[in-house]
């Protein structure tokens, strides 16, 4: 059983008060742990996590983490959504760009997403996966306008009389 110890990053008074300053819940537990591991200080996971209701592998690696990256461990390599340092271009510049095209896309002159993948090529000056037109397209709520599809040997005329001559209103037999 290893003896649980927190690295003195932050004093009792100071982990304490970012403990109760976290808005979010799991930022919330998570200062709790410290702060319950940096007081109790020879307690195993397992007897904080009775304590705490939580798993003892989540306080060990809540434990592990503050120690190795700090105060601001819970920025350090979180998980999902849009990193800006490793993105192409920001959220503003794709508006920009997307306000752009919106005249020609509206007038129907764009048929096809490459014709706008071509331009955000041309403005990030490297090549970009069909996979990011289309998460641009959803990240600005653009959608595909098709028209509606009908068959090839489909009779106009045909469909016409039919609507003339067919009921106004369908009842069943009885």
């Amino acid at each position: 059983m290893r003896l649980l110890k927190t690295q003195p990053h932050l004093t009792d008074k100071e982990l304490y008060k970012k403990w109760k300053s976290q808005k979010e819940i799991r930022a919330y537990q998570d200062w709790q742990i410290i702060y319950s591991v940096q007081l109790n200080y020879g307690k195993t996971a397992k007897e904080l996590s009775a304590v705490l209701g939580v798993k003892d592998t989540k306080i060990r690696s809540v434990i592990q983490s503050y120690n190795k990256n700090g105060i601001n461990w819970r920025t350090y390599g979180m998980w999902g959504g849009r990193r800006e340092e490793r993105c192409l271009l920001s959220l503003d510049e794709e508006k920009a760009l997307l306000s752009e095209i919106e005249t020609d896309a509206l007038a129907g002159k764009i048929l096809i997403y490459k014709h706008v993948k071509s331009v955000v090529e041309e403005q990030v000056g490297t090549k970009v996966s069909d996979d990011y037109i289309w998460d641009l397209f959803r990240r600005h709520d653009w959608t595909k306008k098709v028209p509606r599809q009908s068959h090839p040997q489909a009779d106009k005329e045909k469909q016409e009389e039919y609507k003339k001559k067919s009921k106004k209103m369908w009842q069943p037999n009885l």
